[in-house]
Order: structure tokens, then sequence, then C-alpha cells
């Protein structure tokens, strides 16, 4: 039995023509589909690093504003042990002003140190992301930002060697333990040790210990150490702290210019 194939007639020019808009109709609808997919993904993403970074770098801009304040008063406290000190006095009201300046402008040391937050920014800066935020105000503040942390960190540092190796060798011989046991009664009162002497700066309690009475070598060689100390910590809190508040300070306002955050 014969059979009959059906006939297809040869296809024309025209065929091929509309085949292949068809097809790449279709791929370039595909392509600007995934695009934009790609697009909002990316999008998406930015937003979420930019938020991240918005609460990185107000944290930092809220340490700073009790960081810098503090730095003020210690140097001021510095200061007044470099005009003023000769040693221990009679008068209990002077006392107790020397025994504040004392610890608050030499001992405490932990309120001026500051450590830029980078966890987000190294993110960015490792893996290539900082591309994503398109804005050139923002490019800008990130690259000064990661350049003025690092500035920072060795000032940090600097600051703390000479700490260790010209002040506190030298101050620890009129260093007053007995007051900070009693502060503390003996370790039991956890509270900032700050926080203590203020308070009994500002109160009428005055703890009497036995006079000490520099020599006056001694005395010369005290107020060399703290008066390079103090200048450290004015030059460190004048420039590289200074400046990175204002970068701080510029980059939350453009990310919330960009991203609109609160």
């Amino acid at each position: 039995m014969e059979v009959h194939h059906p006939h297809h007639p040869p296809k024309s020019l025209k065929d091929y023509a509309s085949e292949f808009i068809v097809i790449f109709v279709a791929l370039t609808l595909g392509f600007l589909v995934e695009n934009q997919r790609e697009h909002y993904i990316e999008g998406l993403r930015e937003k979420e690093l930019a938020h991240s970074l918005y609460l990185e770098t107000q944290a930092d801009s809220i340490e700073l504003g009790a960081i810098i304040p503090f730095r003020i008063k210690k140097e001021s406290y510095l200061n007044e042990l470099y005009l003023h000190y000769q040693g221990d006095v009679d008068d209990p009201s002077q006392q107790k002003r020397i025994q504040a300046a004392q610890f608050i402008g030499v001992n405490a040391n932990s309120q001026i140190l500051f450590e830029p937050r980078s966890a987000i920014l190294r993110q960015l800066e490792s893996s290539g992301m900082l591309r994503y935020f398109k804005d050139e105000a923002i490019q800008a503040d990130l690259l000064k930002i990661i350049n003025d942390q690092e500035k920072i960190r060795i000032r940090m540092q600097r600051e703390t060697d000479l700490y260790h190796q010209f002040v506190l060798p030298n101050f620890i011989e009129i260093q007053n333990m007995d007051l900070i046991r009693a502060l503390t009664q003996n370790g039991k009162n956890t509270r900032s040790l700050t926080l203590l002497v203020e308070e009994y700066l500002a109160s009428s309690n005055y703890l009497e210990f036995p006079k000490i009475k520099p020599s006056p070598a001694y005395l010369k060689s005290l107020r060399k150490s703290l008066e390079f100390y103090r200048f450290a910590l004015a030059s460190t809190r004048q420039n590289q702290l200074r400046k990175y508040r204002e970068i701080n300070t510029k980059l939350l306002n453009d990310l919330r210019r960009v991203y609109h955050f609160e």
C-alpha cells in the first residue's frame, strides 16, 4: 500500500525572516527581563549595604560625641597639673582637685581611645562591592574615610606608646592607690572609676592620706612628660579626630540624601 506524505512547500525568505524576528524578539525580551532582575537584586543589595554602612558610621559618630568632650576634660586636667602641681596640699578642696586631676588627667585612658568601626567598609573593599554605590559623593566619602581610619589607628597606638614610655613611669611615684582602693571599696564597687572620682570631687566627703611632697627635680621631669602627653592628645583631637568627624558627618548626610534614611 502506497503511503502518501504531506507535501510542504519550501519556505520563502519572508518565512525565515519572520522566524528570525520572533526568535530575536524572544531572546531580547529574555535578556531584558534577566537584566532588569539583576538590577533589581543589585538595588536591594545596595540599599541593604548602605543601611549597614549608615548604622556603622552613626555608631562612630555617637562614640566620638562622648570621646571628644572627655579628651578636652583630660587635657584641661593635665594642663592644671602642669601649671599648678607642686605636691599635695593641706586645703581639702584643693587636694581633692589634685586627686581628681591626677586620676582623670593621667590615668583615665580607656575613655579616650577610639577604634573606628570598619566591618562593613572592609567587606565592601575586599569584595569589590564599593561599585554598588553609584553616587560620586559617597564614593569619595568612602575612600577618604578608609584612609582616615588608618591614620587614627596609627595615632592611637602612638598615644598609647607615649603614655607607657614617658608618662606612667614618671607618674607612678605619686600615684595614690589608696584613694582608688577607697573609692572602689577595695574593688567591690565596679562602677566607672571616673564617675566615682567625679562624684567624690563634687561631694563634701574628703579622704585624707599621707601627703606626697616630690622633689623639684622630679617635678620638672613630671611636668615635662605631662605637657608632652597633653600636647599629643590635643594634636590628635584637633587633627585626626576632627577630620574623621567631619568626613563621618558628611558620609551620614550623603547616605541620608541618597537613601532617605532617618
